[in-house]
C-alpha cells in the first residue's frame, strides 16, 4: 500500500526563480510581501478609481475638490456653543445630489467650528512632522488655535479629538441616468485613527486616517491659511473664510438662504436676524483686508468682491505640497 506523501516542511521547499536557479524561503517571502497590497495601497487604488470616474463625467461635474461643492454641502461643521452644548447629537449630513457622479455622507458626534480649528492644527502639524503619526501637546494645540492655554481649553481640544476620531466620510460613486443609474463603488473611513492623551503631561499622540488625507485633506483645506483664519474673532466669519477661499472667483453672488446652509447657519431664524449674521461675519472679513467689499440686497442676495491678495500666504497654508510627508502604512 502506498503511503500517502506528506505536505512538504519548510526545509524541503525550493521555489524556482525566474533566471532558472532556485530561491530560498525568505526570497520566496520577500516576493510575496511585496505582492501583498498594503493598506496604503488600497487607498491610493481606492483614490485613483475615483479620479478617472470624475474625469468622465461632464466638465460642470468634474471638479474634484469637496471643499465648495459635496463638503461644503454636507460640512459637518455647526455652530453651537462648545461649553454649554449637551448632549452631542448623532448627525447623518446627505449631499443628496441625486444628478452628480456620486453622493457624499459626513456620520458621527455633531462638530462645532472649534473642531475645525483642532483639525487644521492637526493637519499643519502633520505637515510639519512630514508623517500622519506624530505627537503634540495641548499647550501647542492651544497656540495653533488661538487660545488660553488652560485647563479648561485642554479639556476641550481633547473632546473635540474625539469627535474627530468618531467621524466617518462615506462616499458612493454612481453611473448611469434615470432608470440605468446604479452604484460602482462605496467607500468609507474616519478622519482621525487613533488618539491619546497624557494626563499628566497633556502630551497628545495622533493618527491621521490615510483614507481622509488621500481622499479629502488637500481639498478640504484648499489655500487656508492657518494664521489667519485663527486670528479670526467670528465663527461665522472663519466659516465664510473656508467657503469663499474654496471659490475660485473673486467676485460672486449668492442668495443668503444658500449661503446660510452651506456654513450650516440656522434658516428657520428670521431673515433680518439672519442677515445681521452674515452681515457681521463678512464685515470683519472686509476689516481684516480679505474682502474688497460686500453688499446684502433687498432680495437677499449676498454679492462678495475679495480683496486681489486674499489668496493664502504659502508660508502658513496648512498642507504645504513642497512637505507632504511620505506616509506610513
Amino acid at each position: 500500500m502506498q503511503n500517502k506523501t506528506s505536505p512538504p516542511t519548510s526545509s524541503k521547499v525550493n521555489v524556482k526563480s525566474r533566471s532558472g536557479g532556485h530561491q530560498t524561503l525568505s526570497d520566496a517571502a520577500v516576493e510575496a510581501a511585496a505582492r501583498k497590497l498594503s493598506g496604503r495601497q488600497i487607498i491610493k487604488d481606492a483614490s485613483e478609481f475615483v479620479k478617472k470616474h470624475i474625469s468622465r463625467q461632464p466638465p460642470v461635474q468634474r471638479f474634484f475638490s469637496f471643499m465648495p461643492t459635496m463638503l461644503t454641502r454636507v460640512s459637518p461643521f455647526h455652530f453651537k456653543n462648545r461649553a454649554k452644548y449637551k448632549p452631542w447629537p448623532l448627525v447623518r449630513l446627505d449631499s443628496g445630489d441625486a444628478n452628480s457622479w456620486g453622493r457624499m455622507q459626513v456620520v458621527g458626534e455633531l462638530l462645532i467650528i472649534f473642531d475645525e480649528t483642532i483639525l487644521f492644527g492637526l493637519l499643519a502639524l502633520m505637515t510639519k512632522h512630514q508623517s500622519d503619526a506624530f505627537e503634540t501637546n495641548t499647550r501647542e494645540l492651544s497656540h495653533l488655535a488661538d487660545i488660553e492655554p488652560t485647563p479648561h481649553s485642554f479639556s476641550l481640544i481633547w473632546k473635540g479629538i474625539q469627535r474627530l476620531a468618531g467621524t466617518r466620510i462615506d462616499l458612493e460613486l454612481l453611473s448611469g441616468k434615470g432608470k440605468k443609474r446604479k452604484g460602482l463603488m462605496e467607500m468609507t473611513g474616519s478622519i482621525l485613527s487613533f488618539a491619546d492623551i497624557d494626563k499628566q503631561t497633556g502630551s497628545i499622540r495622533i493618527v491621521i486616517n490615510p483614507y481622509f488625507l488621500e481622499m479629502y485633506a488637500s481639498s478640504f483645506v484648499t489655500n487656508i491659511d492657518l494664521k489667519f483664519r485663527s486670528s479670526l474673532k467670528s465663527d461665522v466669519s472663519k466659516a465664510f473664510y473656508r467657503f469663499f477661499q474654496g471659490q475660485y472667483e473673486t467676485d460672486s453672488d449668492i442668495d443668503i438662504l444658500r449661503l446660510a446652509r452651506a456654513v450650516n447657519l440656522s434658516v428657520d431664524q428670521e431673515i433680518r436676524r439672519l442677515k445681521n449674521k452674515v452681515r457681521m461675519g463678512l464685515k470683519e472679513l472686509q476689516n481684516r483686508g480679505y474682502l474688497k467689499q460686500y453688499q446684502i440686497t433687498r432680495d437677499n442676495q449676498v454679492i462678495v468682491s475679495k480683496a486681489q491678495d486674499s489668496a493664502a500666504n504659502f508660508q502658513s497654508q496648512i498642507l504645504d505640497p513642497a512637505k507632504i510627508p511620505n506616509f506610513s502604512d
